[in-house]
């Protein structure tokens, strides 16, 4: 079929990617046909964008998402119905993330879908004192035993790779993204380094990437456009220390040795996010940057460098608190 003859379904519509991808979808030349699927309408809604209440977490899901992918004759569906904020309802986001991922899949099988993208992140790495300077997409997925939601990523990324053995036929594209930086980006990652003052682990000081927001766009959007089969680490070039990011930002480091910083953070993390402190500390403690060299090959090279993306994001938020 033409470009211009696409129709493409958005899980997760009301999160921030979802609503960005949306947004830049509509400007293309042949622009898709496009389908919007979460448990309820976002308040902004754009009137060329037909909309699909779907609740992943019902149990018979996967036959009603299968009737309206065939009924709106869907051949690509973006997959982004994931947690930008941990919830403590460990159950619920299992229920989401990793039973939801099942019966999307069993819906695609159904109706036929061509194509199909799916949101990973790096994080399901694993942050391991053992892990090599520059993680590979054919490394091992180690994830982390105390982050519920990255659990789920690896529990997703192992069924997919199965149902992608089981159907050749479907183009499968895997986008496994490192933290999001830029100057409208908001989930937990950004709500912690928004602080004045960050925790860190004393004695750490690990390398981080992100990749801005902008980019990462850009990567989905050619992946639900074009066929781009296969895993691909999205991700901004180059790396920083965590210190140097810091004190970039006029950040005030405060280094607290590990026992006491899980011990004093444990009841606020259980509560807030339902995993213990080492489920996102541990992550400002090891290494866990990915090797972007295939991701940038794949979708071109990312405007913004790892350090100019977080620089996007603290120059947006003096400008917030100026204004």
């Amino acid at each position: 079929s033409a470009v211009g003859a696409q129709r493409i379904a958005i899980t997760g519509l009301a999160t921030p990617l979802a609503q960005r991808l949306v947004e830049r979808l509509l400007q293309a030349e042949a622009a898709p046909a496009l389908l919007g699927l979460d448990v309820r309408r976002p308040l902004r809604q754009h009137e060329r964008l037909a909309f699909c209440d779907v609740d992943l977490t019902d149990p018979t899901v996967d036959a009603r998402l299968a009737d309206v992918l065939q009924r709106e004759r869907i051949d690509t569906v973006v997959h982004l119905a994931f947690r930008r904020f941990p919830s403590s309802d460990v159950d619920y986001d299992h229920d989401l993330e990793t039973v939801g991922s099942f019966a999307l899949l069993a819906a695609c099988a159904a109706a036929k879908v061509r194509r199909l993208v799916v949101q990973s992140s790096t994080m399901a790495y694993g942050a391991h004192a053992s892990n090599p300077n520059f993680l590979t997409e054919s490394h091992p997925l180690r994830g982390h035993p105390d982050a519920h939601n990255v659990q789920n990523r690896v529990e997703v990324e192992s069924i997919l790779a199965d149902w992608t053995r089981r159907h050749p036929d479907v183009q499968v594209s895997v986008l496994r993204h490192c933290w999001v930086m830029g100057p409208t980006w908001f989930d937990r990652v950004v709500e912690f380094f928004e602080r004045s003052r960050i925790p860190t682990v004393l004695g750490y000081d690990p390398l981080l990437q992100f990749v801005h927001e902008r980019d990462l766009v850009d990567a989905f959007e050619r992946a639900a456009l074009e066929a781009h089969p296969g895993v691909f680490n999205v991700v901004g070039r180059g790396v920083a220390p965590l210190s140097t990011l810091l004190a970039l930002a006029g950040k005030r480091n405060v280094a607290v040795p590990r026992p006491v910083l899980y011990r004093t953070a444990w009841l606020a993390s259980q509560g807030g996010t339902g995993d213990p402190p080492a489920g996102f500390f541990d992550y400002l403690r090891f290494l866990w940057v990915a090797d972007g060299a295939r991701g940038w090959r794949e979708f071109g090279e990312p405007i913004y460098t790892t350090t100019e993306a977080w620089s996007a994001f603290v120059g947006s938020r003096r400008l917030r608190r100026l204004g």
